[in-house]
């Protein structure tokens, strides 16, 4: 994102870089200890962009169908329960958990991602699973099977 301020007639112009990461942690151990972080600031619901990032590369496509993921950061943690719209995320379709969160710590849940486009809140869906590791949420996210979807965190 660029600014450009005005100031006794000179003017600035300063750039927001948004910096993410990926560690790509094992995928064989329990869940609440196997996992990849993604911390990425252009996944929050907040960010709006027109950017076409796409989930369905690394960490994601893996051979067992997808990867167990933790997201951390100042992004956000969790995967909203409402639809994002279109346009946030760094994503054209952001993609929202169509459910409740499990409050039972160590039980693999499964549900839906939905992905919303218009006046149509889940015209797609994918489903995934998600595990409460007492404090934090995994999910096990499948890749995405059409680009400009992307997963949204709050």
């Amino acid at each position: 994102m660029a600014t450009t301020t005005t100031i006794n007639n000179q003017t600035s112009l300063s750039t927001t870089i948004l910096v993410s990461s990926i560690s790509i942690g094992s995928q064989s151990g329990p869940p609440c200890s196997s996992y990849t972080t993604i911390n990425d600031p252009s996944r929050n619901v907040a960010q709006t962009s027109l950017y076409s990032f796409c989930d369905n590369g690394v960490p994601f496509n893996t051979s067992n169908g997808g990867s167990w993921i933790r997201f951390i950061g100042t992004g956000g943690t969790t995967i909203p329960l409402t639809s994002p719209g279109l346009n946030n995320c760094g994503a054209y379709i952001g993609g929202w958990f169509n459910g409740t969160l499990p409050t039972t710590v160590g039980i693999v849940v499964n549900g839906t991602v939905c992905f919303a486009i218009n006046s149509l809140s889940c015209f797609l869906s994918i489903s995934v699973s998600l595990i409460n590791c007492s404090g934090f949420y995994v999910y096990f996210l499948p890749p995405v099977t059409i680009c400009n979807l992307r997963y949204c965190t709050t």
